[in-house]
C-alpha cells in the first residue's frame, strides 16, 4: 500500500506542476502577443512657448522677450490605417495664451493723450483654434518595435484676439492663415509592457506618449512664423 500511495502522490505532484507551468506559460505568453484594440481617437494635452506676430515688431516692443506660455488640447479622429505607413484623420486643436505689460495703453504702447500717467496693466490674450489633417507614422512602433511616432499636420488657422487696459476691452479681433506642424513622439509603452497591456484591456487605451512639436501659422495677426510645444498623449 505505501508504494501505491506513494506512486499516486509523485503522479499528483506532476500533473500540479505541469498544469502550473502550462498556465503561467499561456499568461505570459499572451502579453507577448502584439494584439490590441483598434486606434481612432488622439488625445493631446501641451503647453509651449509663443510669440505672436501683431505687426511692425510691437510685440516685442511692448511684451519683449515674453513666450506665454501657450496652453493646448488637441482631439484627433484618426479612422484610417494605411498598411506599413500609419493612420490618416483630422482633428481640432483649442490653444490659450496671455500677456501682460505695464504702462501702456495699447500694443504701440503710446501714451495717453490728456498727458497723465499710465498704472495700469495693459492684456493681449489670443485663441488659436485649428482644423487639422493629420498623418501619424507608426511603422517603426508597430512593425520594428522601436517606440518612435512622427506626425505631420496642415490646416487652417483662426486666432481669436483681445487687447485689454485694466478692466476695459480695448480691441477684438479674429484672423486667418495656414497651420503646419511637424511631431515627434515616443510611445512610454517598452516602461511597462504589462501595464500598458492592462491600460488597453481595461480603459481602451492603447498607447501614452511624449511629444515634442514644431508648428507655425501664416495669419497676419496673432499666427507666428515658427514656435514650439511639447506634453502627454494617448490613443484610444
Amino acid at each position: 500500500m505505501n508504494r501505491i500511495h506513494t506512486t499516486l502522490l509523485v503522479a499528483a505532484l506532476a500533473a500540479l506542476f505541469g498544469s502550473t507551468a502550462e498556465a503561467q506559460y499561456t499568461y505570459s505568453d499572451a502579453y507577448d502577443q502584439p494584439t490590441e484594440s483598434p486606434e481612432y481617437f488622439a488625445f493631446e494635452l501641451r503647453v509651449g512657448g509663443y510669440s505672436p506676430d501683431v505687426g511692425s515688431g510691437a510685440f516685442d516692443t511692448v511684451f519683449g522677450d515674453d513666450i506665454g506660455p501657450m496652453l493646448g488640447l488637441e482631439l484627433d479622429v484618426i479612422p484610417l490605417r494605411i498598411p506599413y505607413v500609419g493612420l490618416l484623420g483630422g482633428g481640432v486643436r483649442f490653444n490659450w495664451a496671455r500677456y501682460t505689460a505695464d504702462g501702456c495703453v495699447n500694443l504701440e504702447c503710446t501714451p495717453p493723450t490728456d498727458g497723465s500717467s499710465v498704472d495700469q496693466e495693459l492684456k493681449f490674450r489670443i485663441f488659436p483654434l485649428q482644423a487639422l489633417l493629420v498623418l501619424r507614422v507608426d511603422v517603426l512602433a508597430r512593425e520594428l518595435n522601436i517606440p518612435l511616432v512622427f506626425a505631420g499636420k496642415l490646416g487652417l488657422d483662426m486666432i481669436f484676439s483681445s487687447i485689454e487696459n485694466g478692466s476695459t476691452t480695448e480691441a477684438e479681433g479674429r484672423s486667418f492663415g495656414f497651420h503646419w506642424g511637424a511631431q515627434v513622439a515616443l510611445e512610454l509603452d517598452f516602461i511597462n509592457p504589462r501595464r500598458a497591456r492592462n491600460l488597453d484591456d481595461e480603459w481602451g487605451i492603447n498607447h501614452s506618449y511624449l511629444l515634442f512639436e514644431l508648428f507655425g501659422s501664416t495669419a497676419d495677426f496673432g499666427g507666428s512664423s515658427l514656435a514650439w510645444t511639447g506634453g502627454l498623449g494617448l490613443t484610444f
